[in-house]
């Protein structure tokens, strides 16, 4: 008897679950149809919506406020990405650890080009110690 309970339940929460799903199948099919009436126009609203010249002229001071509205709000993302790009081409650069690596002769002292000069033959190819001492 209760197994035959549990199957009523189960066939009673499908049907629901299926009714469900139609229904917000049906708003869905008629979500992306276009509307079947024509709707009315008015010439009024065009006319109203032009408006008509009222005379009113900002004083100096209003128009300065709203001239340093529009340049302070676009001087913002004008400076963000004319700062980008100068950075890209001047970037920061930080002393220290950057730099070349002296040349060093067997023992690790530095080789001078003025006496290396003096000591060789022109194109001579004899080298010097390397970066990891070799």
């Amino acid at each position: 008897m209760a197994l035959q309970m549990k199957s009523k339940r189960r066939q009673l929460h499908s049907i629901i679950l299926v009714a469900a799903c139609l229904f917000a199948a049906s708003f869905i099919a008629t979500a992306f149809v276009a509307p079947q009436g024509v709707a009315p126009r008015s010439p009024a609203v065009g006319m109203l919506a032009g408006g008509e010249y009222t005379g009113f002229v900002p004083d100096m001071q209003r128009r300065q406020l709203m001239n340093f509205v529009v340049v302070a709000s676009a001087a913002v993302p004008v400076s963000v990405l004319l700062g980008g790009y100068l950075y890209y081409f001047y970037p920061v650069v930080d002393g220290g650890s950057g730099g070349a690596t002296p040349c060093g002769d067997v023992n690790g002292n530095p080789v001078l080009l003025d006496d290396w000069v003096k000591a060789h033959k022109d194109n001579d190819r004899e080298l010097v110690q390397g970066l990891k001492g070799d």
